[in-house]
């Protein structure tokens, strides 16, 4: 404990100190740029120059940002930049002075009142800002919060020193003071500073997938610094679940509300489920299920009982989504891609019950090689591509995802290795390779909807044909593609409407980004109406079509993907079966989970209003059963900050 009050001692005696230092970036577990900064102090105030560079999947992200400090970190200015080879776009800036503030970001000017405390920060990178928000909450004397802009106008900022944590391995430990940043965008960030005062690591998910930045000479450490963040991520979700405890559990009755099974059958009305020790013991009528003596007996009347729905494209990089999923109702979820330490960290401490969130199967992203490849795992061989199989098999994962740059040997290769182990195979269509050459290699499954062309054309009736016959599944991700394409002329707000339940910062980082100015909503209308008619397709020749939503809203978007699914013609019925027990027969679950039933996983959701009746109605969660507890789900979104 001595040492450790010296590393926060020593920080504070260090906040001035002048730091020059470069940064490897990570994206989803692969290197991908650097980030240079140098950051001074004296007399006259503080100045940070940043240059961040790195390549997404090919496309490339520089930055520079520029800020001005007063002697105690009080911002005077703050320019960020977008760079291309022939351009320099400002898409952040602001001057500060006497308690005010002009905001320039992406376009949109503003003036901001600042409270005394206050300061300026453009989500999310570059990195090295949060050092200097770091050094300004220290030399303030360490707030409960301040207030930050860009936000609407400022957004509050809570910032905790957590403790310190140790780097053991490479001969001497180096002890880390860990911080958490919560507020410059939405989900908590975690920035890591030694006794020097100097960035080691920094930690976020802001872009939906998860971004780590690690000082250079600490790169040969990458694993065990991913394991300390797995760990700190996991800290403060067992904190979020403990905010919530089960109205209901063990043996437990729900009475008079309508069952929708999932199994197709017609509902039953004024039904009896009877839960214990996580199962379901019975479901039916009311007047043929008696309820036992000393079950918890929870009047339901006039509600709607479904399964608990599924998420089969997501992308589990943020802590707070897991808590977010059972509020919705979501209790299962395929994790499409994700950091290793990361995903099987949190799938542990689900599984343990120390924290709340979605039962997770997992899906291992894999990818050809190059600097444009996706993921930490890359194969450019096909013996490369059965060793990494195996290493995901031997990690507890269901399923491989293949990626755009795998060659056609390495595919078959993944496929038949996966096959060979019992796992099954899904994922993008290699560039290499057409959608049937994909599905003929051995994909099990398609994520996204790679279908093309006139769905009544003789040429896409055939492939759609294939891929009946062969059964493969598919998530078409609909809402995804309606968010992205959308045009920016029409609100997120009309065909999503839950702007009123989202953080804010949720909707100015992420939200407030999504759909086009280049198309005009007639034209991303008829795009939408192209590939509903492709899933009304594909459900009509028998293609099995599961719910996957590629993150989106979070939770909302599950509700979405049902919505258009109904929207493409199949019955609300189908629709919720989709979602519930059709997955869970892609993922050779479908004995355990996805229907209610006796034996079943007591996973549930109940409604307000019946879904059968109008789909919109799955919106309206009441209660949430996961594993035969019971919660309120306007508790479990209040715990995860949103409004319900």
């Amino acid at each position: 404990m001595i040492v450790r009050a010296l590393v926060v001692s020593l920080f504070a005696t260090t906040l001035h100190a002048q730091t020059s230092d470069s940064l490897r970036l990570y994206y989803v577990g692969r290197p991908v740029g650097w980030e240079t900064y140098d950051f001074s102090h004296d007399a006259s105030g503080a100045r940070l120059s940043a240059d961040l560079d790195y390549i997404d999947r090919g496309r490339r992200n520089h930055q520079q940002a520029t800020m001005s400090m007063a002697a105690d970190y009080t911002p005077r200015h703050l320019e960020l930049a977008r760079v291309a080879d022939t351009n320099r776009t400002i898409i952040t800036r602001i001057d500060a002075s006497g308690g005010r503030a002009a905001v320039m970001r992406n376009g949109q000017t503003s003036d901001v009142t600042l409270p005394p405390t206050a300061f300026a920060i453009a989500p999310y990178t570059p990195v090295s800002q949060h050092l200097a928000l770091l050094r300004y909450w220290q030399g303030h004397g360490s707030p409960a919060s301040i207030a930050v802009v860009p936000g609407a106008p400022t957004n509050r900022v809570s910032i905790k020193r957590q403790g310190v944590d140790t780097l053991a391995g490479g001969g001497r430990p180096t002890l880390l003071t860990r911080y958490a940043i919560d507020g410059v965008v939405w989900g908590v960030e975690y920035a890591w500073v030694d006794a020097a005062g100097r960035l080691a690591m920094f930690s976020s998910a802001a872009g939906g997938l998860s971004f780590k930045a690690v000082r250079a000479e600490l790169v040969p450490r990458y694993p065990e610094l991913m394991n300390i963040a797995a760990r700190a991520a996991m800290s403060d979700l067992v904190a979020i679940s403990s905010r919530t405890r089960p109205i209901a559990q063990g043996k437990v009755a729900l009475v008079g509300a309508t069952l929708v099974d999932g199994t197709g059958h017609d509902a039953v009305p004024n039904a009896t489920v009877i839960v214990a020790d996580g199962r379901v013991v019975a479901a039916g009528p009311s007047a043929s299920v008696a309820v036992p003596a000393g079950a918890r007996r929870v009047d339901v009347t006039g509600k709607t009982i479904v399964p608990g729905l599924w998420d089969m494209h997501a992308h589990l990089h943020q802590l707070e989504w897991a808590p977010v999923y059972v509020a919705a109702g979501v209790t299962t979820v395929r994790d499409m891609g994700n950091e290793l330490a990361f995903v099987t960290t949190l799938r542990k401490t689900i599984e343990s019950g120390r924290a709340r969130g979605p039962r997770l199967f997992l899906a291992g992203l894999i990818d050809g090689g190059g600097p444009n490849a996706f993921g930490a795992e890359s194969a450019v061989t096909p013996d490369e591509g059965r060793v990494i199989v195996r290493r995901y098999h031997d990690l507890g994962f269901e399923q491989m995802k293949l990626y755009s740059l795998l060659a056609p040997a390495v595919v078959a290769a993944i496929c038949d290795e996966a096959h060979r182990l019992g796992m099954t195979v899904t994922g993008h269509i290699p560039n290499s390779l057409s959608l049937l050459a994909a599905v003929d290699s051995g994909m099990d499954q398609v994520a996204h909807l790679p279908v093309r062309g006139d769905p009544r054309s003789d040429s896409t009736k055939v492939v759609i044909e294939h891929l009946a016959a062969r059964g493969v599944v598919i998530d078409p991700t609909a809402s995804w593609g309606e968010i992205g394409g959308h045009s920016t002329a029409e609100s997120v707000q009309s065909f999503q409407p839950v702007l009123q339940h989202l953080p804010p910062a949720l909707i100015q980082t992420r939200v407030a980004g999504w759909g086009s100015a280049n198309v005009d909503t007639a034209t991303a209308h008829a795009r939408m109406g192209r590939t509903l008619s492709t899933i009304r397709a594909l459900h009509e020749a028998g293609v099995p079509i599961v719910a996957g939503t590629d993150e989106g809203v979070p939770g909302f978007s599950v509700y979405r993907e049902i919505e258009l699914y109904v929207a493409a013609g199949m019955s609300p019925m189908e629709a919720i079966r989709a979602a519930t027990a059709v997955s869970a027969k892609a993922m050779r679950a479908d004995k355990d989970v996805g229907t209610i039933e006796p034996g079943k996983r007591a996973d549930l959701l109940v409604l307000d209003a019946n879904p059968l009746e109008n789909i919109s109605n799955i919106r309206t969660a009441r209660l949430v059963m996961q594993g035969g507890q019971l919660y309120e789900s306007a508790a479990l979104w209040r715990a995860a900050g949103f409004t319900p």
